[in-house]
């Protein structure tokens, strides 16, 4: 299973829309080579452990999308852009960048959207490409971390219950705590770069509907987030999708019913490949506990310390994560966690995800990088120079990642 994991992110070299479909030829392979045939059971079951997560996700990429189509992440930034103070303006900026990945889960749809945005004032005002490729990877890295949504911390938190996955909740604090570092670091790292290049912004009309219907969405996500334990709204989900039929509604005026499920669907595009990964990793773990894969790896690990085990793997994951991707890493975060089972703790398993979010970053083909350099047109722009400026970033959401790992049982306090 990860040698058809392995031959399939070198022939796609790293090609993401690939990546889930050679997952599910791993899982696949691992059936037949078990001697089961093709077990479609657990193929389609192992999905089923995602399906809320991955509703979550989809949810929330239609409402940013949305929002940024009607120019309300646009007329955002250019108040941003009017902010006097240098520090308070590179912190809004990052902020800026990373909203749409805190919402969704995943970098890309901030790279498109907030990042393109950030990315051309950053270069119009003078920043070089590599500084502006960094900035934009930094903030969606810090995204991708930040709460509601987080898929490296979905995927880790999947292997923490054995066959039946761990719900994804608890994480709230635990991920702020994980990204509230890299965000004030990276904050004061970029501050002058950020403050010389975008001196003033076009003055785009702001929509206080569009803006109510963001600011209550935060509100909600953060009440579902800390006070989950207490008052249960529904979840996410079901905040982002109501969110996003008000936003089609208000702007009835600007998209006919054929133009608003074009938007929708544009939406969906964006996050089907972070999702059918997710769905595919489900069926590559279930078919490696139906073939007892993960019994056998129990028993190897039994006389070893779990917290050893997770950050052997966290390491792993790094090493492979350069050269194939995501999918294997995201392999190992599930097996990282799987020892701690139902008694998982998500400080923890938050602090297991660090490490495949850091490998979105440090893939050198087909990762964050990758994509900043497209979204903005950047030409002839190694991986290398865009890792110097951004390497602090993913430094110090590693760091704090392993402080998590080592001392999760005594930062229990986190989870609410």
């Amino acid at each position: 299973m990860l040698g058809v994991s392995a031959i399939g992110s070198i022939v796609t070299r790293n090609d993401r829309k690939w990546a889930a479909a050679f997952l599910l030829a791993a899982a696949v392979a691992g059936s037949f080579a078990s001697g089961m045939g093709i077990r479609f059971r657990e193929i389609v079951e192992g999905p089923f452990g995602f399906i809320d997560s991955a509703l979550s996700v989809c949810s929330a990429s239609i409402l940013m999308y949305l929002l940024f189509r009607t120019g309300l992440l646009e007329a955002l930034f250019s108040r941003i852009c009017r902010i006097g103070n240098r520090t308070l303006k590179s912190f809004s900026v990052l902020l800026f960048i990373a909203l749409p990945a805190m919402f969704t889960g995943f970098a890309g749809l901030s790279i498109v959207t907030t990042g393109a945005i950030a990315g051309k004032a950053l270069r119009k005002g003078g920043a070089s490409d590599a500084r502006t490729a960094g900035i934009v990877a930094s903030g969606s890295l810090i995204g991708m971390v930040l709460p509601p949504n987080c898929i490296p911390a979905m995927i880790a938190s999947n292997g923490a219950g054995s066959v039946l996955p761990t719900p994804y909740v608890g994480f709230f604090l635990p991920l702020i705590v994980l990204a509230l570092p890299a965000l004030i670091a990276s904050a004061f790292l970029f501050s002058k770069t950020i403050f010389l290049a975008i001196s003033d912004g076009c003055e785009a009309p702001l929509s206080k509907p569009n803006l109510i219907v963001l600011a209550a969405v935060m509100a909600a996500t953060l009440v579902e987030g800390l006070f989950s334990s207490y008052v249960y709204i529904g979840g996410n989900a079901l905040a982002f999708t109501a969110a996003s039929i008000i936003v089609l509604i208000i702007n009835r005026k600007i998209w006919s019913p054929r133009q608003a499920l074009d938007e929708v669907t544009d939406a969906l595009l964006q996050c089907i490949g972070p999702v059918a990964l997710m769905l595919a990793l489900g069926s590559f773990i279930e078919v490696s506990s139906m073939t007892g894969v993960r019994g056998l790896y129990s028993l190897w690990i039994l006389p070893m310390s779990t917290q050893s085990v997770m950050l052997a793997l966290m390491a792993a994951s790094l090493a492979i994560g350069f050269f194939l991707g995501e999918p294997i890493p995201a392999v190992l975060a599930a097996y990282a966690v799987f020892p701690i089972g139902w008694l998982a703790n998500d400080v923890i398993v938050a602090g297991v995800a660090s490490a495949l979010a850091v490998v979105s970053l440090l893939s050198w083909k087909g990762g964050i990088t990758e994509s900043v350099c497209k979204a903005l047109s950047i030409q002839g722009l190694a991986h290398v120079q865009v890792l110097k400026q951004s390497w602090l970033t993913a430094a110090l959401i590693l760091a704090m990642g392993i402080v998590m790992v080592v001392f999760g049982n005594s930062l229990e306090f986190l989870v609410l």
